[in-house]
Protein backbone atom coordinates (compact mmCIF):
# COMPACT_ATOMS: atom_id res chain seq x y z
CA UNK A 1 0.00 0.00 0.00
CA UNK A 2 0.96 3.64 -1.13
CA UNK A 3 2.23 5.35 2.31
CA UNK A 4 1.45 9.18 2.28
CA UNK A 5 4.36 11.46 2.60
CA UNK A 6 5.25 14.60 4.35
CA UNK A 7 5.26 16.24 0.20
CA UNK A 8 2.15 14.36 -0.29
CA UNK A 9 -0.10 16.34 2.81
CA UNK A 10 1.61 19.69 1.72
CA UNK A 11 0.55 19.41 -2.01
CA UNK A 12 -3.12 18.58 -0.29
CA UNK A 13 -2.71 21.34 2.00
CA UNK A 14 -1.99 23.44 -1.29
CA UNK A 15 -5.43 22.32 -3.21
CA UNK A 16 -7.03 22.91 -0.30
CA UNK A 17 -5.77 26.72 0.28
CA UNK A 18 -5.97 27.32 -3.42
CA UNK A 19 -9.53 25.99 -3.37
CA UNK A 20 -11.16 27.95 -0.30
CA UNK A 21 -9.41 31.16 -2.03
CA UNK A 22 -11.30 30.24 -5.15
CA UNK A 23 -14.18 30.03 -3.49
CA UNK A 24 -13.80 33.33 -1.37
CA UNK A 25 -13.10 35.20 -4.79
CA UNK A 26 -16.81 33.47 -6.31
CA UNK A 27 -18.11 34.41 -3.32
CA UNK A 28 -16.82 37.73 -3.73
CA UNK A 29 -17.44 38.17 -7.39
CA UNK A 30 -21.25 36.95 -6.88
CA UNK A 31 -22.22 39.49 -4.13
CA UNK A 32 -21.21 42.54 -6.17
CA UNK A 33 -20.96 45.91 -5.34
CA UNK A 34 -21.65 47.40 -1.82
CA UNK A 35 -22.54 50.86 -1.42
CA UNK A 36 -20.00 52.62 -0.04
CA UNK A 37 -22.05 56.10 -0.01
CA UNK A 38 -22.03 57.80 3.95
CA UNK A 39 -25.30 59.66 3.35
CA UNK A 40 -27.31 60.56 6.70
CA UNK A 41 -31.34 60.54 5.93
CA UNK A 42 -32.41 62.70 9.31
CA UNK A 43 -35.32 64.29 8.52
CA UNK A 44 -36.25 62.20 5.02
CA UNK A 45 -39.14 59.81 4.59
CA UNK A 46 -38.88 56.72 3.06
CA UNK A 47 -41.22 54.35 1.57
CA UNK A 48 -40.34 50.79 0.68
CA UNK A 49 -43.06 47.97 -0.10
CA UNK A 50 -42.54 44.79 0.24
CA UNK A 51 -40.32 45.52 3.26
CA UNK A 52 -41.21 43.01 5.52
CA UNK A 53 -38.73 40.19 4.14
CA UNK A 54 -35.62 39.75 1.83
CA UNK A 55 -34.30 42.99 0.26
CA UNK A 56 -37.23 44.49 1.17
CA UNK A 57 -36.18 44.48 4.82
CA UNK A 58 -32.68 44.75 4.27
CA UNK A 59 -33.57 48.26 2.59
CA UNK A 60 -35.53 49.22 5.46
CA UNK A 61 -33.02 48.73 7.44
CA UNK A 62 -30.54 50.26 6.11
CA UNK A 63 -32.40 53.56 6.01
CA UNK A 64 -33.29 52.92 9.32
CA UNK A 65 -29.73 53.26 10.19
CA UNK A 66 -29.31 56.33 8.46
CA UNK A 67 -31.91 58.16 10.22
CA UNK A 68 -34.98 58.38 8.02
CA UNK A 69 -38.31 57.92 9.12
CA UNK A 70 -39.33 54.62 7.41
CA UNK A 71 -42.82 53.38 6.37
CA UNK A 72 -42.61 49.75 5.19
CA UNK A 73 -45.73 48.88 3.00
CA UNK A 74 -46.65 45.46 3.51
CA UNK A 75 -50.12 42.78 3.07
CA UNK A 76 -48.77 41.24 5.64
CA UNK A 77 -49.42 43.49 9.21
CA UNK A 78 -48.80 40.80 11.17
CA UNK A 79 -45.34 39.94 9.61
CA UNK A 80 -44.89 43.82 8.46
CA UNK A 81 -44.80 44.32 12.55
CA UNK A 82 -42.04 41.79 13.42
CA UNK A 83 -39.81 42.90 11.01
CA UNK A 84 -40.25 46.70 11.94
CA UNK A 85 -39.24 45.70 15.36
CA UNK A 86 -36.56 43.89 14.57
CA UNK A 87 -35.52 46.86 12.37
CA UNK A 88 -36.08 49.56 15.17
CA UNK A 89 -34.11 47.46 17.78
CA UNK A 90 -31.20 46.88 15.53
CA UNK A 91 -30.52 50.41 14.28
CA UNK A 92 -32.17 52.42 17.23
CA UNK A 93 -34.01 53.91 15.07
CA UNK A 94 -37.68 53.82 16.79
CA UNK A 95 -39.70 56.24 13.46
CA UNK A 96 -40.21 52.71 11.36
CA UNK A 97 -43.95 52.58 10.79
CA UNK A 98 -45.97 50.14 8.98
CA UNK A 99 -49.13 50.85 6.75
CA UNK A 100 -51.18 48.34 4.85
CA UNK A 101 -50.69 47.79 1.17
CA UNK A 102 -51.62 45.35 -1.41
CA UNK A 103 -50.56 45.84 -4.80
CA UNK A 104 -52.80 43.09 -5.78
CA UNK A 105 -56.02 45.79 -5.35
CA UNK A 106 -56.20 49.30 -6.97
CA UNK A 107 -58.45 50.01 -4.00
CA UNK A 108 -55.84 48.97 -1.21
CA UNK A 109 -53.24 51.48 -3.75
CA UNK A 110 -55.51 54.06 -3.73
CA UNK A 111 -56.30 53.96 0.10
CA UNK A 112 -52.94 53.62 0.71
CA UNK A 113 -52.01 56.98 -0.80
CA UNK A 114 -54.78 58.77 0.33
CA UNK A 115 -53.91 58.10 3.77
CA UNK A 116 -50.06 58.73 3.39
CA UNK A 117 -50.77 62.29 1.80
CA UNK A 118 -53.13 62.98 4.65
CA UNK A 119 -50.67 62.36 7.54
CA UNK A 120 -47.31 63.08 6.06
CA UNK A 121 -45.26 66.01 5.32
CA UNK A 122 -42.81 64.86 2.96
CA UNK A 123 -41.60 61.62 0.96
CA UNK A 124 -37.81 61.68 -0.28
CA UNK A 125 -37.68 58.41 -1.51
CA UNK A 126 -39.80 55.86 -2.76
CA UNK A 127 -38.33 52.10 -3.21
CA UNK A 128 -40.83 50.06 -4.96
CA UNK A 129 -39.47 46.74 -4.10
CA UNK A 130 -42.57 44.39 -3.44
CA UNK A 131 -42.99 41.92 -6.59
CA UNK A 132 -44.16 38.02 -7.25
CA UNK A 133 -42.00 36.09 -9.26
CA UNK A 134 -43.30 33.00 -11.39
CA UNK A 135 -46.65 32.09 -9.66
CA UNK A 136 -49.95 30.33 -10.97
CA UNK A 137 -52.04 32.46 -13.38
CA UNK A 138 -54.10 34.09 -10.24
CA UNK A 139 -56.32 37.09 -11.38
CA UNK A 140 -56.80 40.02 -8.96
CA UNK A 141 -59.88 41.95 -8.06
CA UNK A 142 -59.56 44.03 -10.50
CA UNK A 143 -59.30 41.54 -13.16
CA UNK A 144 -55.68 41.60 -14.40
CA UNK A 145 -53.09 38.89 -14.10
CA UNK A 146 -51.34 38.92 -10.76
CA UNK A 147 -47.52 39.12 -11.77
CA UNK A 148 -47.94 42.48 -14.33
CA UNK A 149 -50.80 43.90 -11.67
CA UNK A 150 -48.47 43.24 -8.61
CA UNK A 151 -45.26 43.92 -10.09
CA UNK A 152 -46.36 46.43 -12.66
CA UNK A 153 -49.82 48.34 -12.44
CA UNK A 154 -49.81 48.75 -9.02
CA UNK A 155 -46.46 50.46 -8.33
CA UNK A 156 -47.25 52.54 -11.61
CA UNK A 157 -50.42 53.67 -9.51
CA UNK A 158 -48.59 53.93 -6.64
CA UNK A 159 -46.22 56.63 -8.06
CA UNK A 160 -48.55 58.70 -10.00
CA UNK A 161 -50.56 59.16 -6.85
CA UNK A 162 -47.72 60.19 -4.62
CA UNK A 163 -45.59 62.28 -7.76
CA UNK A 164 -47.36 65.12 -5.55
CA UNK A 165 -45.40 64.97 -2.57
CA UNK A 166 -42.18 63.92 -4.05
CA UNK A 167 -42.06 66.76 -6.29
CA UNK A 168 -42.78 68.97 -3.07
CA UNK A 169 -39.88 67.68 -1.16
CA UNK A 170 -37.65 67.71 -4.14
CA UNK A 171 -35.02 66.31 -4.78
CA UNK A 172 -36.40 63.22 -4.38
CA UNK A 173 -36.16 59.42 -5.67
CA UNK A 174 -38.37 56.55 -6.77
CA UNK A 175 -36.48 53.32 -7.46
CA UNK A 176 -38.01 50.83 -9.19
CA UNK A 177 -36.80 46.96 -8.66
CA UNK A 178 -36.90 45.00 -11.86
CA UNK A 179 -34.31 41.91 -12.76
CA UNK A 180 -31.95 40.60 -15.41
CA UNK A 181 -35.08 38.81 -16.86
CA UNK A 182 -36.48 41.59 -18.73
CA UNK A 183 -34.06 40.43 -21.44
CA UNK A 184 -36.09 38.97 -23.61
CA UNK A 185 -39.52 40.30 -22.43
CA UNK A 186 -42.38 41.55 -24.61
CA UNK A 187 -45.23 43.86 -23.67
CA UNK A 188 -48.06 41.82 -25.11
CA UNK A 189 -50.51 45.24 -25.60
CA UNK A 190 -52.76 42.83 -27.64
CA UNK A 191 -53.01 40.20 -24.51
CA UNK A 192 -51.16 41.46 -21.34
CA UNK A 193 -52.95 39.39 -19.18
CA UNK A 194 -53.16 35.83 -21.01
CA UNK A 195 -56.73 36.18 -21.92
CA UNK A 196 -56.04 34.50 -25.69
CA UNK A 197 -52.68 32.84 -25.15
CA UNK A 198 -51.35 29.93 -23.20
CA UNK A 199 -50.31 31.15 -19.96
CA UNK A 200 -46.46 31.09 -18.95
CA UNK A 201 -45.41 32.03 -15.48
CA UNK A 202 -41.62 32.80 -16.83
CA UNK A 203 -43.39 34.64 -20.12
CA UNK A 204 -45.25 36.69 -17.81
CA UNK A 205 -42.93 37.44 -15.05
CA UNK A 206 -40.49 38.66 -17.88
CA UNK A 207 -42.90 40.86 -19.40
CA UNK A 208 -43.37 42.75 -15.77
CA UNK A 209 -39.87 42.86 -15.39
CA UNK A 210 -39.75 44.69 -18.87
CA UNK A 211 -42.39 46.68 -17.89
CA UNK A 212 -40.79 47.95 -14.77
CA UNK A 213 -37.33 49.07 -16.56
CA UNK A 214 -39.74 50.97 -18.92
CA UNK A 215 -41.86 52.35 -16.71
CA UNK A 216 -38.08 53.88 -14.69
CA UNK A 217 -37.64 55.13 -17.76
CA UNK A 218 -40.41 57.05 -19.39
CA UNK A 219 -40.97 58.23 -15.88
CA UNK A 220 -37.28 60.04 -15.75
CA UNK A 221 -38.33 61.49 -18.91
CA UNK A 222 -41.83 62.66 -17.58
CA UNK A 223 -39.86 63.95 -14.14
CA UNK A 224 -37.08 65.70 -15.66
CA UNK A 225 -36.66 69.43 -14.43
CA UNK A 226 -39.08 68.60 -11.41
CA UNK A 227 -36.32 67.47 -9.06
CA UNK A 228 -37.70 63.99 -9.18
CA UNK A 229 -35.67 61.35 -10.32
CA UNK A 230 -35.69 57.74 -11.42
CA UNK A 231 -33.62 54.27 -11.31
CA UNK A 232 -33.98 50.57 -11.87
CA UNK A 233 -32.01 47.72 -11.08
CA UNK A 234 -31.33 44.08 -10.77
CA UNK A 235 -30.66 43.17 -7.56
CA UNK A 236 -28.89 39.49 -8.22
CA UNK A 237 -30.06 35.71 -7.95
CA UNK A 238 -30.92 36.00 -4.00
CA UNK A 239 -31.96 33.36 -1.56
CA UNK A 240 -35.42 34.85 -0.58
CA UNK A 241 -39.23 33.62 -0.45
CA UNK A 242 -39.53 34.96 -4.01
CA UNK A 243 -38.20 31.75 -5.22
CA UNK A 244 -41.03 29.79 -3.75
CA UNK A 245 -43.69 29.47 -7.03
CA UNK A 246 -40.56 28.23 -8.85
CA UNK A 247 -40.49 25.58 -7.12
CA UNK A 248 -44.42 24.58 -7.95
CA UNK A 249 -42.99 24.70 -11.22
CA UNK A 250 -40.11 23.19 -11.34
CA UNK A 251 -39.13 20.69 -8.70
CA UNK A 252 -36.17 19.44 -9.85
CA UNK A 253 -34.74 23.05 -8.85
CA UNK A 254 -35.67 21.90 -5.16
CA UNK A 255 -32.89 19.55 -5.65
CA UNK A 256 -30.43 21.93 -7.77
CA UNK A 257 -30.87 25.11 -5.48
CA UNK A 258 -29.42 22.67 -2.65
CA UNK A 259 -27.12 23.87 0.23
CA UNK A 260 -23.86 24.15 -2.59
CA UNK A 261 -25.82 25.82 -5.21
CA UNK A 262 -27.40 28.11 -2.43
CA UNK A 263 -24.02 29.38 -1.23
CA UNK A 264 -23.38 30.55 -5.15
CA UNK A 265 -26.85 33.13 -4.36
CA UNK A 266 -26.96 36.35 -2.39
CA UNK A 267 -27.88 37.12 0.39
CA UNK A 268 -30.34 39.55 1.54
CA UNK A 269 -28.30 42.23 2.40
CA UNK A 270 -25.97 41.69 -0.65
CA UNK A 271 -29.30 41.87 -2.57
CA UNK A 272 -30.28 45.09 -1.21
CA UNK A 273 -27.12 46.88 -1.90
CA UNK A 274 -27.76 48.07 -5.46
CA UNK A 275 -31.35 49.25 -4.40
CA UNK A 276 -29.75 51.25 -1.14
CA UNK A 277 -27.22 52.63 -3.91
CA UNK A 278 -29.89 54.39 -6.09
CA UNK A 279 -31.38 55.63 -3.19
CA UNK A 280 -29.07 57.52 -1.47
CA UNK A 281 -25.44 57.84 -3.80
CA UNK A 282 -24.78 61.44 -3.48
CA UNK A 283 -25.20 63.16 -7.22
CA UNK A 284 -26.59 60.18 -9.20
CA UNK A 285 -29.45 63.05 -10.17
CA UNK A 286 -27.22 63.18 -13.47
CA UNK A 287 -28.26 59.40 -14.23
CA UNK A 288 -32.19 59.56 -13.93
CA UNK A 289 -33.89 56.79 -16.22
CA UNK A 290 -31.11 54.56 -16.04
CA UNK A 291 -30.49 51.35 -15.12
CA UNK A 292 -27.84 49.84 -12.40
CA UNK A 293 -26.73 46.40 -10.96
CA UNK A 294 -24.20 45.52 -8.31
CA UNK A 295 -24.00 49.21 -7.52
CA UNK A 296 -22.84 50.30 -11.16
CA UNK A 297 -24.64 51.55 -14.09
CA UNK A 298 -25.31 48.73 -16.92
CA UNK A 299 -26.85 48.63 -20.37
CA UNK A 300 -30.55 47.44 -20.03
CA UNK A 301 -31.40 45.08 -22.68
CA UNK A 302 -32.53 46.60 -26.23
CA UNK A 303 -36.13 46.50 -25.36
CA UNK A 304 -35.45 47.87 -22.27
CA UNK A 305 -34.55 51.23 -24.53
CA UNK A 306 -38.04 51.55 -26.15
CA UNK A 307 -38.92 54.76 -25.49
CA UNK A 308 -42.12 54.42 -28.34
CA UNK A 309 -42.91 50.98 -26.15
CA UNK A 310 -42.68 52.94 -22.84
CA UNK A 311 -44.71 55.75 -23.93
CA UNK A 312 -48.04 53.23 -24.92
CA UNK A 313 -46.48 51.12 -21.82
CA UNK A 314 -47.59 54.46 -19.42
CA UNK A 315 -50.57 55.54 -21.59
CA UNK A 316 -52.13 51.64 -21.46
CA UNK A 317 -51.25 51.41 -17.57
CA UNK A 318 -52.93 54.75 -16.69
CA UNK A 319 -55.97 53.52 -18.68
CA UNK A 320 -55.89 50.42 -17.32
CA UNK A 321 -55.64 52.05 -13.63
CA UNK A 322 -57.95 54.50 -13.83
CA UNK A 323 -55.63 57.15 -13.65
CA UNK A 324 -56.49 60.09 -15.94
CA UNK A 325 -60.20 59.44 -13.98
CA UNK A 326 -58.65 60.43 -10.99
CA UNK A 327 -57.17 63.70 -12.20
Amino acid sequence: MDRVTSSDRVNYGAVLALAAISFMLLRKWIAGGVCKSCARLDGKTVVITGANTGIGRETARDMARRGARVIMACRDLTRAESAAEYIRRSTGNGNVVIRHLNLASLYSVREFAKEFIATEERLDILINNAGVMMCPKWITEDGFETQLAVNHLGHFLLTNLLLGMLKRSSPSRVVNVSSVAHVGGKIEFDDLFFDKRPYSPLVSYKQSKLANVLFSKELARKMKGTGVSSYCLHPGVIRTELNRHILLWYPMLKTILSLPSMLLMKTPWQGAQTSIYCAVTEGLERKSGCYFSDCAEKHPAPEGKDNAVGRRLWEESARLVGLNNLH
